[in-house]
């Protein structure tokens, strides 16, 4: 069977989510460039600044998608992820997440596309993406919560977000893990306290979360310490460069510096779990807290459309690649495809009654 790419539906979902959240995102961006009166620092992004903070950003990519690498191959032995692909991967991930609230949606994409250029089963791709942005999680979130403590008290909504999205994430990744090394036997999977006449529908359910859980069970489990300590050692690397990125727009280099830019993007990243599209609102507060409005609008511009047109880019090139390729489609796919699916139309019902409020 020929792969013929990812599901027109899918595709035509995802360009009414990208042009909606790409109305909303820069809607968001004009309007507090008005309020700050730093509209016209848009027009200095034609500048040298912006060409380095790019190449700065691009860095953070490849190093992100070195740490998919290692961890793909340091769980599924035996198989090899080139690191061209894990870039595409990556960058196709944060194309989605970019355009769904709290960045839901990356974990479908990139576990579909790597399930499709690898040809590992779905389940256990997916199982790995979350894995992966558990990682993404925890750093941001529990960094942004120390960072937060310091510029109280107007961080006090960063630190209640970060607090909530840490101890969510840890408490949701230990009952995974729990659930995966303890699954039932036999057809009968369900709780005992699940009625009898729901017993055959939430079986399903149920069965496919436990498929789910004791995968990644199992690639927790295979991951040696120091290569869990390296995965988190690129983790903080990477996002840390990724703030270093606004540095050329504030003119200053300097130690201090560093660590300011750096405060603000993790600030930025951990209060745009908030589940609002690209972010918008959520990430110009968290800056705020920390940069000048000028530094705001230039570092938000820029790093956020980057993700936005390498993901694209990115996807059209990949996709085209992978329709080219001869492919047995696993028999879960429709499963991720259609939670693709729901995520991305509630969005775009959401943001569309955004719109029109």
């Amino acid at each position: 069977m020929i792969y013929v790419g990812i599901d027109m539906q899918v595709e035509r979902k995802l360009g009414r989510g990208l042009i909606i959240t790409l109305i909303v995102v820069t809607l968001v961006i004009l309007a507090y460039s008005v309020i700050t009166s730093s509209l016209s620092s848009l027009l200095e992004l034609y500048s040298m600044d912006t060409l380095v903070s790019l190449l700065v950003i691009t860095l953070g990519w490849i190093i992100s998608a070195l740490r998919l690498k290692l961890l793909f191959e340091s769980c599924m032995k035996g198989i090899t992820l080139p690191l061209i692909d894990s870039l595409a991967i990556r960058l196709i991930g944060g194309l989605i997440a970019n355009i769904t609230p709290s960045s839901i949606g990356g974990e479908p994409g990139r576990a579909y596309y790597l399930s499709r250029r690898i040809g590992v089963d779905t389940v256990k791709s997916y199982a790995l993406m979350i894995y992966e942005v558990y990682y993404d999680v925890l750093a941001v979130n529990i960094i942004g919560a120390c960072i937060s403590v310091k510029y109280l008290p107007l961080s006090t909504p960063v630190l209640l977000v970060s607090l909530f999205m840490s101890f969510s994430w840890l408490s949701i990744s230990l009952k995974i893990v729990r659930a995966g090394r303890n699954t039932p036997s036999g057809l009968d999977a369900a709780p005992r306290w699940i009625p009898g006449f729901m017993r055959k529908h939430f079986n399903k359910l149920y069965a496919r979360y436990l498929d789910f859980a004791s995968s990644y069970s199992e690639m927790a489990s295979r991951i040696s310490l120091g290569r869990k300590a390296l995965l988190w050692l690129l983790t903080i690397l990477y996002h840390t460069i990724w703030g270093v990125a606004a540095l050329p727009f504030i003119h200053v280099f300097n130690v201090d510096a560093v660590v300011k830019v750096v405060e603000a993007y993790f600030i930025m990243q951990s209060f745009s779990s908030l589940p609002t599209p690209g972010g918008s609102g959520a990430a110009e507060y968290g800056l705020s807290i920390v940069l000048d409005p000028s530094v705001v609008v230039k570092y938000r511009v820029v790093y956020y459309y980057y993700g936005i047109i390498a993901g694209l880019i990115s996807l059209i090139i990949y996709d085209n690649k992978l329709r080219r390729r001869v492919s047995r489609p696993s028999l879960k796919d429709g499963f991720y495809i259609k939670t693709l699916k729901q995520t991305l139309s509630g969005f775009c019902s959401c943001s569309n009654s955004f719109l029109r409020a």
